[in-house]
């Protein structure tokens, strides 16, 4: 177990403090940040707190299958007497809730970012978790909460896809155990392979072929980009491309690949993937985070052009 006894003692007091509870993750949603905050607010709910997600973003279309979204809402409150961030290392990160947090009474942080720094009343923060999911299950079973069949399948999924299917190098002997124990308690296997790994829309291969066509190889390492233009082209969303990163990274010679996301606004967003190199480090530089082998940050720039400049040099220069 990661958790220390004064770090679960201590959120246990400021949940039971708490007559209301928030719970928030990061801006453009992702697996871990959904099945950490959904499941946490459901096994919350189960032990008669009253707890509400925060939605402060768009969910894709490809974690629209996941039970209890009608909890993540944009009905929020101001404040609360608890606010719990998940899965998020910067408090830029949490988006439109960042006046939510500087006004609720208690903020606890917990999550699995390397190089973090969100002050709060109680952080938990292990770099050494793969999946903030593993981190909620840890405290619901070591707190004696509730885990039902449908926290349990969300905590599954967050960890499924922060692990790769459980491919990735952060999997450890305990974060199988946990799957483990969640398959036991009810998370439906089936239900999320097949809607994340056996239902992708032949729009959306399509639009990964194009992309990963349009790629630019550098020795050992590869830059594509996703234009708005080509989301528009393909009639997709601009997740529908996260997974390129991740297929240009397992070819063989390359060890680094990066994707650019043109969001507008002027900002661009970058996906970064490696083998054998730790690009957290690159991505903190940039004012952004994550982990060894996955990570990413954001470039504000007046043209696609620009930024692809930019990124492509940042690229370059990862050691």
């Amino acid at each position: 177990m990661k958790i220390s006894n004064g770090n679960l003692e201590k959120l246990k007091s400021l949940i039971d403090a708490a007559a209301t509870i928030g719970v928030v993750s990061h801006v453009n949603p992702d697996g871990d940040n959904l099945g950490s905050s959904l499941g946490l607010a459901r096994i919350l709910r189960n032990h008669g707190k009253k707890t509400q997600v925060i939605g402060h973003d768009e969910i894709d279309d490809y974690l629209k299958f996941l039970p209890d979204l009608k909890y993540y809402t944009k009905d929020y409150k101001d404040s609360y007497d608890l606010l719990l961030i998940l899965d998020a290392s910067e408090m830029d990160r949490i988006g439109d809730a960042i006046p939510v947090a500087k006004k609720s009474k208690m903020t606890a942080v917990i999550d699995h970012h390397l190089g973090g720094k969100i002050e709060s009343d109680l952080n938990i923060i292990h770099p050494d978790s793969p999946a903030t999911c593993e981190l909620i299950y840890e405290i619901a079973s070591r707190l004696e909460l509730p885990i039902d069949k449908t926290s349990a399948t969300l905590l599954y999924t967050g960890i499924v896809t922060d692990t790769g299917r459980f491919l990735y190098s952060n999997t450890s002997k305990d974060t199988l155990e946990i799957a483990g124990h969640l398959l036991e308690l009810g998370a439906d296997k089936e239900y999320i392979y097949t809607n994340l790994y056996q239902n992708k829309p032949i729009k959306v291969l399509q639009f990964e072929n194009y992309l990963i066509s349009k790629a630019e190889f550098m020795t050992d390492r590869v830059f594509a980009v996703s234009s708005a233009d080509a989301v528009s082209k393909f009639d997709v969303q601009m997740g529908d491309c996260e997974h390129v990163a991740s297929v240009l990274r397992d070819l063989e010679g390359i060890e680094i690949s990066m994707l650019l996301k043109e969001y507008g606004n002027g900002e661009y967003k970058v996906s970064l993937r490696s083998k054998n190199v730790d690009i957290s480090k690159t991505a903190r530089e940039n004012g952004g985070g994550g982990h060894i082998n996955a990570s990413g940050f954001s470039i504000f720039d007046n043209s696609l052009e620009q930024a692809a400049e930019k990124a492509r040099e940042i690229l370059k220069n990862i050691q």
